[in-house]
């Protein structure tokens, strides 16, 4: 009876998953670590191990003795080589023929001396490789828990993937270059922050307010707001108070929190603000300034994210409250060693630094 397959993930799809190959390095190069880029790989489910695929009763001390055997010629040798009697190992030996059904040593007649049958031979190759992989296994396994190896799965809005997550990656990838870092994107941090909830994601870049119950987080960026208008209109060169800003058609986000609460504060200044236009696309917003057909009040990130040809830009600083981008996790989780390097190389990075600097 064939083996079902794997079932595909149903979750939604929020944007477009990269998987960042880290740098080859010449501590050790093996399958898990050689550089390379992945697109949503699903695991096989017929590689799983079943139990019903190995030998009952095989036991690892099986073949450590069966190997030493195999390496010495000599039960005497293997004894010795192990820490082991002599008799202990011929047990061990013993067990593992009965296991496999197979004589794996010709023995001399004093028991002393052995050379490996056909099926020994067989066996012994298997053996070897097998315990590369082990070793293997084991020192990934230190590798994780120094903070070395391990993956981080993290996502990021459209300015924080632009301007921010490139440059923890490149620094975070130099000191850790085993460490596999899949990266996220979407238009705004409330489907981000729902996957870091139920565990599908490690990290996101989000804003400010988060549930401190749910979350816990690292203030990286002070993003101030400017006013973006087209260039050489009639509007004035500098803003001193909301009055400026009453009655400006404005282009606004659909869905970004940050544009939630912009459209609040202005609100509570000076009344409902007039706002002609609404969109996710960056590009759309710019052309339709550039048009002339509207201002947009937009974070200092987003200038970083095209030429700004053809617009003025205000500076809105003490008039609009800046939007905080944070580093956020569940606050109910205890980090690896790796995900804490990350977190703390991008606080290194970005100790609440004003967004007008990043830019520059």
């Amino acid at each position: 009876m064939p083996r079902p397959r794997a079932q595909a993930d149903s979750s939604p799809i929020i944007g477009t998953v990269v998987h960042i190959a880290p740098r080859a390095t010449t501590r050790r190069t093996t399958e898990a670590t050689r550089p390379r880029v992945r697109f949503d790989r699903q695991p096989d489910a017929r590689r799983f191990i079943m139990l019903s695929d190995l030998w009952p009763g095989l036991d690892l001390r099986h073949l450590a003795a069966f190997s030493a055997v195999a390496k010495t010629g000599s039960f005497a040798r293997a004894a010795e080589m192990l820490g082991y009697t002599q008799p202990a190992v011929s047990q061990q030996v013993a067990a593992l023929e009965k296991i496999v059904g197979q004589r794996l040593f010709e023995r001399s007649s004093g028991r002393a001396q052995a050379t490996l049958t056909e099926a020994g031979s067989i066996l012994a190759g298997h053996v070897d490789e097998l315990t590369a992989r082990m070793a293997v296994a084991k020192q990934d396994l230190i590798d994780l828990a120094r903070g070395e190896a391990g993956s981080i799965r993290v996502g990021a809005f459209q300015s924080a993937l632009a301007c921010i997550l490139p440059h923890v990656l490149q620094r975070y990838n130099s000191r850790y270059p085993a460490v596999q870092v899949e990266a996220m994107e979407s238009n705004n941090d409330i489907p981000l922050l729902q996957q870091v909830k139920q565990g599908t994601l490690d990290f996101a870049f989000a804003l400010l307010p988060l549930d401190s119950q749910t979350f816990a987080y690292r203030e990286l960026v002070l993003d101030e707001f400017v006013l973006v208008s087209k260039r050489g209109g009639s509007l004035p060169t500098r803003i001193d108070s909301h009055d400026q800003l009453h009655g400006l058609p404005l282009i606004v986000y659909r869905t970004c929190r940050s544009a939630t609460a912009l459209v609040a504060f202005l609100d509570s200044q000076f009344g409902e603000p007039n706002i002609v236009f609404r969109s996710d696309d960056n590009a759309a917003i710019e052309e339709m300034v550039r048009a002339g057909l509207g201002v947009a009040i937009l974070p200092r990130l987003w200038t970083s994210l095209g030429t700004n040809e053809g617009v003025e830009l205000t500076p809105l600083t003490g008039i609009v409250p800046p939007r905080v981008v944070v580093l956020a996790w569940r606050a109910d989780r205890t980090l690896t060693p790796a995900q804490q390097a990350f977190v703390d190389v991008a606080a290194a990075m970005y100790p609440r630094t004003r967004a007008a600097r990043l830019a520059s």
